[in-house]
């Protein structure tokens, strides 16, 4: 069940256990690589590698996931630095959103984050909504509350509701809910790196700093695997 709560150091062991029993054998690469983390990271608690290694869009660059919910406050506090962050990422590094699978103050983000972001809204609206759910405590779990707020943002909700129910949507929403079995999200927010690293943010006043100088060094190492699978790939 997820929470907007920070993940608990022990969730970490738990994770790592429960990979290797809820992957999906369609998704995974034979036989299924075996992450370690980098070096300076093993006695981390807040860091964890995963295994079997998620699969990744085949496409040479190293792919961050922000598991998130527009519900969880820790979610919204974190969206200003992510946002600062991503703006510095290197040319071979992408982030990537994917809303949490399940309702953190009744709100469904993934058909909300996949209709807007099909409609091209996704962006001028994240924070608005971040600050809707938890700043000004919109009700936007309410389908009449959120109409009405989307309708103040100037969003066509017939559009909009045609949109949420085309197949390309409904298979995005479905995608994501994969998505956070297979990776056994639990607590959002958190941070995937290139399917072999977890990342939750770390507790005190510079958690969230901590938080991206640990996903930077999870990055490194990514790249050092990527060589790594790639040289034994031409062997």
């Amino acid at each position: 069940m997820l929470n907007s709560a920070r993940v608990k150091s022990s969730f970490m062991p738990t994770l790592i256990a429960a990979m290797a029993l809820s992957a999906s054998a369609a998704f995974l690469v034979t036989p299924p690589a075996i992450a370690q983390l980098p070096a300076q990271l093993q006695n981390n608690p807040n860091v964890a590698a995963l295994n079997p290694v998620q699969p990744v869009e085949n496409d040479g660059k190293i792919e961050v996931l922000e598991f998130f919910a527009y519900g969880c406050p820790h979610c919204a506090a974190l969206e200003p630095k992510i946002e600062t962050w991503a703006k510095k990422l290197p040319a071979d590094v992408k982030l990537k959103r994917v809303p949490a699978s399940n309702p953190i103050r009744g709100i469904d983000s993934a058909p909300l984050f996949y209709t807007l972001e099909a409609m091209g809204l996704q962006e001028k609206l994240r924070q608005k909504l971040f600050d809707a759910a938890n700043v000004e405590n919109v009700i936007l779990g309410n389908p009449a509350t959120l109409n009405t707020w989307l309708e103040k943002q100037g969003v066509d909700l017939k559009q909009y509701a045609e949109v949420q129910k085309s197949f390309s949507i409904q298979n995005k929403i479905a995608r994501a809910k994969k998505m956070s079995i297979d990776y056994m999200i639990s607590s959002v927010p958190m941070i995937v790196v290139n399917g072999r690293y977890a990342a939750q943010v770390p507790g005190g006043s510079s958690g969230q700093d901590q938080l991206f100088a640990n996903v930077d060094q999870l990055i490194t190492g990514a790249r050092a695997a990527n060589k790594t699978v790639a040289a034994s790939a031409k062997k």
